[in-house]
């Protein structure tokens, strides 16, 4: 019997449904396709990043004409991620219709293929979060102290992630939040043994976790994974050594620059590292709530964007969010820092850096953010010079797959082929948290 098949815009529509069907992270991030993402760009997107306007003092509220500058900043994604899966004419030979399609168990395990490897990459991205709470904390807010990997055991604990975002002023619509399965199990248990209402019976009944202060929670197999450095675990191990720290947000707002370098030296043991990912506190610097314009009671965390070795006891880091001080000139006037002020006080020479958490040990990382926290963009792909092909792009996550299919007269191989091209990056690092249990 000779070969039958589907013609290609429906292979590519299908993938799609499939792959999106199998979608955690990539269904909780700001997704959309840009056609503009060419070579001739670097394969990158500018997206821009919300202003912020300083609220006025409680003793200058009047109706008088107190007018601000807008200032925006950006970020740059580069989209430059490749997920791809191809099957031989074998696999699906028999295909004649659509329902046969969206019934071969060799698609079904091609979306599941791809759709793993956009949530890898997603899941990624929650370590550029510097904020990492502890559900066992004091009152729910108090910074990570833990020196284990520690799983979240209850909905109470749970509810740290929406209290530390709540605390920092994020906006409570579209929230979510990603678990490990092992989590799950134990929530949905606590959750199970307690008297629940009838919705959230309804919804474990479905094998989902119910909505926990106002934070949907999603289990995935694809939770990032932290291997802290070899660096000292030893409080008070290292101290800045650069002099007072702070930086305008005119002058770190633009793509790609909204970080700091720090220099920190009095490390006890040479040549440890520290990983891209981790977190950190400065003694006497606190998070700072623009909004009301006052200090939180918690040290200001940041995480650290580059890898660094200690060489002679003393190295620079790339840490972010960087350090704006509020009330402080930028030389145009004080409005913007005080707008994106992230710390009460700049850093001193001599303060004490405190890293995050056990050296070399292994965190599962468990995130809560802002849908718009983290962008995804996907582009359009070339379309082939031989064979067939088609493309299908997903309105709501933005994904844009392309299907070709040929054949190779030399080795009689006939191949179907699903390619995606992708990228991401945090837009606000402060719009999201990592949280632990016990």
């Amino acid at each position: 019997m000779a070969n039958a098949f589907l013609n290609a815009t429906e292979y590519a529509n299908v993938m799609l449904l499939l792959a999106k069907n199998n979608l955690v992270t990539g269904k909780l991030v700001d997704g959309r396709h840009r056609n503009e993402v060419t070579d001739q760009n670097g394969l990158t997107i500018s997206i821009k990043r919300p202003p912020r306007f300083a609220p006025n003092d409680a003793s200058a509220y009047s109706a008088a004409l107190a007018t601000q500058d807008v200032v925006t900043g950006s970020i740059n994604i580069a989209v430059n991620q490749y997920a791809k899966v191809h099957l031989s004419i074998g696999d699906i030979e028999s295909i004649t219709s659509w329902n046969q399609l969206m019934r071969s168990e060799s698609m079904k395990s091609a979306a599941q293929t791809l759709s793993h490897q956009i949530d890898k990459f997603l899941q990624s991205k929650v370590l550029g979060f510097n904020n990492w709470v502890s559900g066992a904390a004091t009152g729910s807010v108090n910074a990570l102290t833990a020196t284990a990997a520690s799983p979240i055991a209850s909905a109470v604990q749970a509810r740290a992630a929406y209290t530390r975002l709540a605390k920092l002023g994020v906006p409570t619509e579209g929230l979510n939040a990603t678990i490990d399965p092992a989590d799950g199990e134990l929530i949905m248990g606590n959750i199970a043994s307690s008297n629940i209402q009838s919705e959230n019976a309804d919804a474990l009944k479905r094998a989902r976790i119910p909505m926990i202060s106002e934070v949907n929670f999603y289990q995935t197999q694809q939770c990032a994974t932290l291997t802290t450095g070899s660096r000292v675990a030893t409080a008070d191990d290292c101290q800045i050594d650069n002099g007072t720290l702070s930086v305008n947000y005119r002058d770190v707002k633009n793509a790609g620059s909204y970080t700091q370098t720090i220099h920190i030296d009095g490390a006890t043991t040479d040549a440890t590292t520290i990983t891209a990912g981790e977190v950190l506190t400065i003694a006497g610097v606190y998070d700072y709530d623009w909004r009301n314009g006052k200090a939180l009671p918690w040290l200001k965390q940041f995480t650290v964007v580059s890898a660094a070795t200690f060489s002679s006891n003393e190295t620079d880091l790339v840490i972010t969010p960087p350090l704006i001080v509020p009330g402080t000139s930028d030389g145009v006037d004080t409005n913007a820092n005080t707008a994106f002020a992230t710390v009460s006080a700049a850093a001193v020479d001599g303060a004490n850096v405190n890293f995050v958490g056990a050296a070399s040990t292994a965190y599962t990382v468990r995130a809560a953010w802002r849908k718009n926290a983290i962008a995804m963009v996907s582009a359009k792909l070339e379309t082939p010079f031989t064979g067939e092909s088609s493309f299908a792009t997903d309105p709501e996550t933005g994904i844009s797959i392309r299907y070709w299919r040929g054949s190779d007269i030399s080795t009689g191989a006939h191949i179907h082929r699903w390619d995606c091209v992708y990228g991401a990056s945090v837009t606000d690092c402060e719009m999201g948290t990592r949280i632990i249990g016990s």
